[in-house]
């Protein structure tokens, strides 16, 4: 499952292109990714404070992502593939910011709040790793695993910064200054490094000429929809999202049930944020030299076990810790899987369009997983059936990934369907 050789190295393409990665990796840091998991349960309290809302009223809002995702997510990729990334990037991050500031605004009550939710969730898309990792794939070829996790490892990072801020702006200023805050970011920190940095390699660069004719190459959307390994992937991120998003916002109720105080689980969970990013950037590292089935096999297999060691109500410490760890590998490659895994099968072409329609699934299993989970929780009044349920749905993830055959070596325009193109090691 080798690549065709580029004449260039890995480090070549870091030394050429270590702008656009930084770029890339705040505009996702700051984009609409992060914002709703990380800052929302901070909101939240203030929110409820300050209206007496229901909290279950108020993470309402978090379903509106997915939604948007799902209906306009293929819209949104097509324009970034005709366009190019670095306009609707640095247009919909401008338009974040002002999202957030339209909440403040108009969300003193629950319908305003909806509203401006709803509009955000719209003019942010463009901020959605689809339109980054576009840019991503263009520098990167023989380290574009790596890179792909370097850059999507930032939105982790976020994760560990918000809360600090969100809490410091709204001790001072109040639930407005926390979207005031949450504002302040992408349009003080992310569009001047995309307006400097974020670019797609010139027609005429020094790049071979193979890292150049990757570019225009892949198969076309209709053709890649028509593939059995479009829908694969489809329903094997879905799962894999619907698994493991579903179980992580349960982790903490799951482990205090277990007996487990309430500061070890703050520290199981502090490590569960590290070891998202680790994943993410172990996962690219992986993807660069073996193939991407493998590495999905090599992730989940652990989180598995490690599902069945927190199903013991009889866990140790050192367990509990190492179990929710390697849980956060799986969390921090899922991104990176889908992402490289629709480049490799059906091109550069059409990725963002393409990729738009992978992510949709993903947002649909992470967005309504942990609701789900919830509810599964209230009818049985434990969570043993949830963690087997993500055991069920992480195998089948990693055996339906195992169908998708080998990497296209080419692509044939005139096939009918992906299985067309032509395979790594075929004659």
């Amino acid at each position: 499952m080798t690549r065709q050789g580029t004449g260039t190295s890995g480090f070549d393409e870091f030394r050429r292109a270590w702008k656009p990665l930084v770029a890339s990796a705040l505009g996702m840091g700051l984009g609409l990714s992060p914002i709703p998991p990380y800052s929302s349960g901070i909101m939240a309290k203030a929110l409820e404070a300050e209206f007496g809302w229901g909290r279950g009223d108020i993470l309402g809002v978090l379903m509106l992502v997915p939604v948007a995702l799902l209906l306009l997510g293929r819209y949104v990729g097509r324009l970034v593939d005709k366009v190019g990334p670095r306009k609707v990037a640095i247009t919909s991050t401008i338009a974040l910011a002002l999202g957030q500031l339209l909440i403040a605004l108009i969300g003193t009550s629950l319908v305003g709040f909806y509203i401006g939710w709803g509009i955000m969730a719209v003019v942010a898309l463009g901020t959605l790793p689809m339109t980054y990792l576009k840019v991503i794939n263009g520098w990167f070829i023989e380290a574009r695993g790596l890179a792909l996790g370097l850059s999507l490892a930032c939105t982790g990072l976020a994760g560990a910064v918000f809360p600090f801020v969100l809490t410091a702006m709204i001790e001072r200023f109040g639930w407005r200054g926390g979207y005031v805050g949450l504002a302040a970011m992408p349009l003080l920190i992310a569009v001047p490094i995309l307006i400097a940095w974020l670019r797609e390699p010139d027609v005429g660069d020094d790049r071979p000429a193979a890292a150049r004719a990757a570019e225009n190459a892949g198969l076309e959307v209709a053709t890649a929809l028509r593939s059995y390994r479009f829908w694969a992937i489809a329903l094997g991120s879905l799962m894999l999202a619907f698994g493991i998003s579903g179980l992580l916002p349960n982790l903490f109720p799951l482990l205090t049930d277990r007996g487990v105080s309430s500061a070890a689980a703050s520290s199981a969970l502090a490590a569960l944020a590290l070891s998202v990013t680790g994943g993410r950037i172990l996962s690219g590292f992986l993807l660069d030299r073996l193939w991407a089935p493998v590495v999905c096999a090599i992730l989940v297999i652990p989180a598995m076990a490690a599902l069945v060691l927190l199903s013991n109500p009889g866990m140790t410490g050192s367990i509990m810790v190492a179990s929710v760890v390697t849980l956060g590998l799986v969390a921090g490659a899922e991104f990176d899987l889908v992402a490289f895994m629709t480049a490799r099968y059906f091109g550069q072409r059409h990725f963002s369009e393409l990729y738009g329609m992978q992510y949709a699934a993903f947002g649909m299993g992470a967005g309504f997983a942990p609701a789900a989970y919830g509810a599964l929780y209230d009818h049985f009044g434990n969570y043993e059936i949830v963690i087997y349920l993500s055991i069920g749905l992480l195998t089948a993830a990693v055996a339906i990934n195992f169908t998708l055959g080998r990497y296209p070596r080419g692509f044939s325009e005139d096939a009918e369907g992906a299985e067309g193109a032509v395979l790594e090691g075929a004659a």
